[in-house]
């Protein structure tokens, strides 16, 4: 079973999958990617998703995009999801802000990870979460953790 994480961007700038390798590179990752750099897909400008294997023994971790304008209903109904999850939480301190970063996202990024993932992936996850947020204004939301402010603090406790 798979763990997700996301991040809930609230602007539509989105950036290119080389940006999010060179990131990566530039912190001192080896990875390899599927679709892999000198594939078209990895050029095209509306990208959808992306696999990158961060370690030699084939560990992935899958990152998919979702927009309101990608045709499916992915991102609407994972968005009213989690509205639904948010609106039915007691009150907290953190709990406006959450209701607003869910509502007013405009793009989420799901990452499905292994829940056996070593310190290796989560520091590689850590790094991409890190770029995604700060390139679009994204706040990040763990499975079994919440939704997290741009300091890493919990926000809310979502089961």
């Amino acid at each position: 079973m798979s763990i997700y994480v996301r991040v809930f961007s609230l602007v539509e700038d989105y950036p290119s999958l080389n940006a999010i390798c060179d990131c990566l590179a530039e912190e001192g990752f080896i990875f390899s990617t599927s679709p892999g750099k000198d594939e078209p897909e990895f050029s095209t400008n509306n990208w959808k998703n992306i696999i990158f294997q961060y370690d030699e023994d084939g560990n992935q971790i899958e990152l998919e995009r979702d927009t309101k304008e990608s045709g499916d209903h992915i991102f609407e109904d994972e968005k009213q999801e989690f509205i639904e999850a948010v609106g039915q939480l007691t009150y907290s301190k953190g709990l406006k802000q959450a209701k607003h970063i869910v509502k007013e996202a405009v793009q989420i990024y799901a990452f499905e990870i292994n829940p056996e993932m070593g310190e290796e992936g989560w520091n590689f996850l850590e790094c991409i979460l890190d770029f995604l947020c700060d390139a679009t204004d994204g706040y990040v939301q763990i499975d079994e953790e919440g939704i997290y402010d741009k300091e890493g603090q919990l926000l809310v406790e979502m089961d």
